[in-house]
């Protein structure tokens, strides 16, 4: 007796990690650089199914035209590097680049860019070339300034999420290989324009459909259950 509710009870779990996940990738849908979330099931041979593993997918989204050169997309693989609000280094795909107070090139969350690239405060232009090299117009002149350097990672899913549109190495993705855009694999930069989110907006709602419906079928089965051994229990008092 104790089986079927044991299953439904996974069930609802499952359900619910399923609706969360789903929730998050259409909250972020307008997030430029989002990569959403898949949950992987399995069964158990107990009955019923548990969450394996959420693991990023990394499709490239559609690059939008901003005009603006330190809004940057990468066009193919690699990840922009910022140092986090800890002091170590995160990656994201979101290029919503602008000069900070200091002067330092920025995210949106005021986080660094690595390596950190400082823009000359009596420029009249800065631009990026789709090698990641930057150069600022300074006295009517073109200077170099920096170089925007991209990591890969031999397994880009196992990447954790650690909020702000933020990526973190571990022991699921590999170390970070990082290089020159355009060289060794990684992709090119395009200044101007932003990559936008992976979620697919029709996959999510039919997403959300099915899990609803598997919740509330573990529901039906743990209420047809508790009702049946509540009759047994009264037959044998």
């Amino acid at each position: 007796m104790l089986g079927p509710i044991f299953s439904a009870l996974t069930g609802l779990k499952n359900a619910s990690q399923r609706l969360q996940n789903s929730a998050n990738n259409i909250a972020n849908i307008n997030t430029p650089g989002f990569k959403k979330s898949d949950v992987n099931s399995v069964d158990l041979q107990s009955g019923g199914s548990r969450v394996n593993a959420v693991s990023k997918s990394n499709t490239q989204g559609a690059l939008i035209p901003t005009n603006n050169p330190l809004d940057l997309a990468i066009d193919g693989k690699g990840f922009f590097q910022v140092t986090n609000p800890n002091g170590g280094t995160s990656f994201t795909r979101s290029g919503s680049f602008t000069v900070g107070g200091g002067g330092n090139i920025v995210d949106a969350s005021g986080n660094a860019l690595t390596p950190a690239v400082n823009v000359p405060g009596q420029n009249t232009g800065v631009n990026v070339g789709a090698n990641g090299q930057i150069s600022a117009q300074v006295g009517g002149q073109p200077e170099v300034i920096g170089q925007i350097e991209l990591a890969n990672f031999s397994n880009p899913s196992g990447l954790t999420a650690v909020g702000g549109n933020l990526l973190n190495e571990s022991a699921g993705s590999g170390a970070p290989v990082a290089g020159n855009p355009g060289a060794g694999g990684l992709g090119t930069v395009r200044s101007g324009f932003l990559e936008g989110s992976n979620v697919n907006i029709t996959e999510e709602i039919v997403e959300q459909i099915v899990s609803k419906a598997a919740f509330k079928a573990n529901i039906n089965v743990i209420k047809a259950n508790d009702e049946l051994l509540g009759t047994i229990l009264d037959i044998k008092s």
